[in-house]
């Protein structure tokens, strides 16, 4: 994938927080995906950033659906970005992901996992990117050129495909229209976090190593 980074070193049922981030004198976004990133939509894989409202994208429960929405924001509004926003390598067969991809620090993907299985009851649950740090090469980087971020937002939550096989989920509408028509039911599933949940993430990081060393 080509883009613009270089490898190296509100609703309470909401899954994900899609809001931007203030960090000193740093502006940025923490979730959301990278320009560049290919999506599974009807016409087939799409980079981002030629998704417009109104397209039909492959969504992991609930088929095709249409996009309501698009955000786009700069990744961060400074000279420098801070570590706290910067985005992470993702390696090609880390989380699934058939590419090499970056993700932002607080998008969350969808997980499968034995030990979520035995402690929640669901094997798949949500992580953030920023608690994949150092799991199956995942390493953060400093991105070496300007770069937009781009937001698909559904009429629920939706997990959609990413990068050949990543598993990312994407917000419902935020605007106030969206708010008012937006669907009844939708799945929800769980965010593990590190403060919270750390066992569980623990147990998570190494699963997705073993997996990798196994595929090796």
């Amino acid at each position: 994938m080509t883009n613009a980074f270089t490898k190296g070193a509100t609703l309470a049922r909401r899954m994900t927080e899609m809001t931007g981030a203030y960090d000193g004198a740093a502006l940025g976004a923490c979730s959301g995906l990278v320009e560049g990133t290919k999506i599974a939509t009807a016409m087939g894989f799409q980079r981002i950033e030629t998704i417009e409202p109104g397209a039909r994208v492959v969504t992991f429960d609930n088929g095709l659906q249409e996009v309501r929405a698009v955000r786009r924001e700069p990744l961060f509004a400074s000279d420098i970005c801070p570590r706290s926003l910067t985005p992470l390598f993702v390696p090609a067969g880390a989380i699934g992901n058939a590419q090499d991809m970056v993700l932002l620090p607080h998008q969350a993907v969808l997980i499968e996992s034995d030990a979520a299985e035995a402690e929640l009851g669901d094997p798949f649950v949500l992580m953030q990117a920023k608690d994949l740090d150092g799991v199956c090469g995942i390493e953060h980087v400093m991105p070496d050129a300007p770069a937009m971020v781009i937001t698909l937002e559904f009429d629920n939550d939706e997990v959609v495909f990413a990068a050949s096989g990543a598993m990312c989920i994407c917000p419902s509408r935020t605007d106030l229209a969206g708010m008012l028509t937006r669907q009844p039911g939708g799945r929800e599933y769980k965010t593990i976090k590190s403060y919270s949940d750390a066992g569980l993430v623990a147990a998570v990081r190494a699963e997705l190593d073993e997996g990798l060393a196994k595929a090796a």
